[in-house]
């Protein structure tokens, strides 16, 4: 394995591969998100990756990063119940 990525740029591709965003990510490490950013994309330059999601994978194939543990994943969204709309000039009922 040769490591492309310096042990920050690492950092920043878990935290993110874990779903967290560049201003949680810059908070954990003490960066701002800026910083955060600009090591992302750093990492994508790297990896010839186009997105964050590509380099994750990109990093995890070739074993600069571990792989995800199902407890690290990020939840799957939950489907948005369908609120029919009312008449027009009749409040919405909320949703729950």
């Amino acid at each position: 394995m040769s490591n492309v990525l310096s042990p920050r740029l690492r950092q920043c591709l878990i935290l993110a591969s874990k779903g967290h965003t560049a201003v949680e990510i810059g908070f954990i490490l003490g960066l701002s998100y800026r910083t955060v950013n600009q090591y992302l994309s750093d990492a994508y330059k790297r990896l010839g990756a186009r997105n964050r999601m590509q380099a994750v994978a990109i990093a995890i194939q070739r074993g600069e990063i571990p792989p995800i543990a199902p407890e690290d994943a990020p939840p799957a969204p939950s489907p948005t119940p369908f609120v029919e709309p009312g008449p027009v000039g009749q409040p919405v009922p909320p949703c729950v």
